[in-house]
């Protein structure tokens, strides 16, 4: 099975998937990328955020077949 790598970008911070994760198709893959985005969203609700959330998905070339971005604005009161 094919392997795709997803790194993750959180306003300033960057993270490299440095092991990937296998799957049958590059669908998957997209899939996978997408909850995981909605995820980090859900993660920001526990406090106050402003940020933009993206997943690059690259396969094992590490070309990128994919980037998912959520721009997010959660102001607590």
């Amino acid at each position: 099975m094919p392997l795709y790598f997803f790194d993750i970008q959180d306003g300033g911070h960057r993270s490299h998937d440095t092991e990937g994760t296998q799957y049958a198709g590059a669908r998957e893959a997209r899939v996978d990328a997408v909850k995981m985005l909605v995820a980090l969203a859900q993660d920001g609700v526990q406090g106050g955020l402003q940020s933009r959330l993206s997943v690059l998905v690259s396969d094992e070339g590490r070309r990128p077949i994919m980037e998912a971005n959520i721009d997010c604005s959660v102001t607590v009161f």
